[in-house]
Order: structure tokens, then C-alpha cells, then sequence
């Protein structure tokens, strides 16, 4: 499903599950203060890019969780991007926080 990758970063919480949200559609998704990824859940062409920017005081990762092992940095105030070449649903998480944050990429 992930064919290219440049950084990484971490998945979103915050309350609900990935799988319940509602996807938004973007390329972009903020780690604001509050350990949770915002929007949770994004729709994505096949061959977007997709940035995560880290606006929360402290350091996250974003771990794909499609068997792929891709797992990108994100320190504070830092910005990381992975490529999706493939349609399908890519759930991801920061390893560092799993239970609080969760995302989810559709790409179409």
C-alpha cells in the first residue's frame, strides 16, 4: 500500500478510534498539544504525499501499521512525509503513544 517514503511521524487519538472517523480530504495532518493527530482519519489520491507537522510540546513518531515497517520521527516542531502509491486503508500510530494516538489513511 506505501510505496515511497521521505520522514515520519506520529498517529492521532484523542477519544475516538481512527476506523470511526469520518476521513477528511487532505494532505496534511498537525500533532497539536494534546496527543492526538488532527484530522484522525485523511482520504488521499494514490501518489499523494502526505506531511505530518508536530505542533505539540513533545516528541511523537508516525508507525504505519500496514506490515511495511515505516516509522518516521517527528520532534518538536518538526514535519515528516510519506508517499502512498497504492489505493487501500493505511492505520498508523505513535509508537510512543499508542493508546492515545491513532490515525488512518484512505487513499482512493
Amino acid at each position: 500500500m506505501v510505496a515511497a517514503l521521505s520522514l515520519g511521524a506520529c498517529g492521532d487519538g484523542g477519544g475516538g478510534a481512527a476506523e470511526d472517523s469520518e476521513p477528511v480530504r487532505t494532505n496534511r495532518v498537525v500533532l497539536p498539544k494534546s496527543y492526538r493527530f488532527e484530522p484522525q482519519a485523511i482520504e488521499v489520491e494514490a501518489g499523494a504525499t502526505v506531511t505530518w507537522v508536530n505542533e505539540d510540546d513533545f516528541p511523537h513518531n508516525v508507525t504505519l501499521l500496514d506490515g511495511s515497517d515505516v516509522s518516521r520521527a517527528l520532534p518538536v516542531g518538526g514535519s515528516a512525509t510519506i508517499s502512498f502509491e497504492e489505493a487501500g486503508e493505511v492505520p498508523y500510530e505513535c509508537s510512543l503513544h499508542p493508546q492515545q494516538m491513532q490515525g488512518r489513511v484512505v487513499v482512493v
